[in-house]
C-alpha cells in the first residue's frame, strides 16, 4: 500500500498508530490528565495528517499498568475518560481506538477494554480481552470477538496484545469479516522480535490488514520496545516505528485491494483453504469442508476435559495459576 503521503481518498483509510509513552499514574486526577494528552495528539496528528481516518493508541495508554493500584484507577464506560476521547474525535472528524484498563464490571475483577470510537464520538466497539497475561494481568477476560465497520465501510476486529498469540482469536475475527485487525499492545522486552513476526503472520495468514500500536518507553516495571506498526494483508510492514516514545506513524489501506484479493486469489486464499481441503479432487463437492481438529471439536464439546489436555502437556497448572494470582496480583 501506498507510503510518502498525508492524504487519503475515498477508497484508501488513512490509519495512523501512536508509540505512546507509557504513562505513570497515580490517581484518577492524573489519569485525566493523561487523557488530555492524548487528546491532544489527536489533534496533532489530525493537522498533521488531513488525510487521517482512524488513530490508534495502544493498550495502558491511559491508565498505564500499575500493579498495585489497578483497581482504584478502573472506571465506568462510557465516563470521564471516554468524554475527553469522544470530544477529540468530534472536533477532529476523526475515528480512534483508545485503551481502558479495567472497565469496571459488576461480574468480578475490571476488564482490559478495546474501545473504536466514531467522528460523532459514538463508542461503536466495546471489546474485552479474552486473554488477559497469565500471569501478571488481574483482568476479567472477555467471552467474545467483536467486528464493526469503520471508517469508508472498512471492516475492524479488535485485539489486545497477548490476544494475538493466540491464533484462533485472529481467524475468528477475519472469518466474521473483518478486514483490518487492529492489535493494541503494552508489550514489554524482551519480546520485541517475536511480536514484530507475529503481526506479519496473523496479517498474512488471515489475508486481512493488521494495525499495531505498541507503548514505549518505561515505567516502573517493565521496558516497552514499541515498533507500532501498520502491516499489509501479504504480511509486508507498510510502515513501522522503532522504539522512540511518542512517535506517530501513517499508512493508507485499500478497501477494494484486500477485497479483490480475497476474491481471486487462489493458493493463498487461506481463508477460502481453510475448510475447502482437496478442492482438486473434490470439485463437484465444493472440497471436503469438515473439520479435521481433534482439539477444536474436544473444546467446543468439553472444554474441562480440553483443559485437562492442555494442562497435562504443560507445568503451568491452574492451582498454580490461583496461587499466583492470590500473591502477586494486589
Amino acid at each position: 500500500m501506498p507510503t510518502g503521503t498525508i492524504s487519503s481518498s475515498e477508497d484508501m483509510v488513512g490509519v495512523a498508530v501512536v508509540n505512546y509513552q507509557v504513562p505513570v499514574v497515580n490517581n484518577k486526577d492524573e489519569v485525566l490528565a493523561n487523557c488530555f494528552r492524548i487528546a491532544d495528539f489527536v489533534d496533532g496528528v489530525k493537522r498533521g495528517y488531513p488525510g487521517l481516518d482512524l488513530i490508534i493508541f495502544p493498550e495502558y495508554s491511559t491508565q498505564g499498568f500499575h500493579l498495585t493500584k489497578w483497581r482504584e484507577l478502573s472506571t465506568t464506560v462510557p465516563g470521564p475518560e471516554t468524554e475527553i476521547f469522544s470530544e477529540a474525535c468530534r472536533r477532529n472528524n476523526v475515528w480512534g481506538v483508545f485503551s481502558i484498563t479495567g472497565e469496571l464490571n459488576l461480574q468480578g475483577n475490571p476488564w482490559d477494554t478495546f474501545l473504536l470510537i466514531n467522528n460523532k464520538g459514538e463508542i461503536v466497539l466495546n471489546y474485552h480481552k479474552i486473554n488477559p497475561w497469565v500471569p501478571m494481568e488481574p483482568w476479567y477476560p472477555g467471552d467474545r470477538t467483536t467486528v464493526v465497520e469503520g471508517p469508508k465501510g472498512i471492516k475492524i476486529g479488535a485485539m489486545i496484545c497477548y490476544d494475538a498469540n493466540i491464533p484462533e482469536l485472529s481467524r475468528d475475527l477475519a472469518l466474521k469479516g473483518a478486514e483490518l485487525i487492529v492489535l493494541i499492545q503494552g508489550y514489554m522486552n524482551p519480546a520485541r522480535e517475536q511480536q514484530r513476526i507475529v503481526t506479519q503472520v496473523r496479517a498474512w495468514e488471515n489475508l486481512v490488514y493488521l494495525a499495531n500500536a505498541n507503548l514505549a518507553g518505561r515505567d516502573k516495571t517493565y521496558s516497552y520496545f514499541g515498533h507500532s506498526s501498520i502491516v499489509d494483508y501479504d504480511g509486508t510492514i507498510i510502515v513501522e516505528c522503532d522504539g522512540t516514545p511518542d512517535q506517530v506513524t501513517y499508512a493508507l489501506l485499500s478497501v477494494s485491494s484486500i477485497r479483490d484479493s480475497r476474491k481471486n486469489w487462489t493458493a493463498e486464499n487461506h481463508l477460502f483453504n481453510l475448510n475447502h481441503r482437496g478442492y482438486s479432487i473434490e470439485t463437484l463437492k465444493g472440497g471436503l469442508g469438515a473439520c479435521p481438529y481433534d482439539y477444536i471439536q474436544e473444546w467446543s464439546s468439553n472444554s474441562k476435559s480440553f483443559m485437562k489436555k492442555t494442562e497435562s502437556i504443560t507445568k503451568f497448572k491452574t492451582a498454580e495459576k490461583r496461587v499466583l494470582a492470590r500473591t502477586k496480583i494486589r
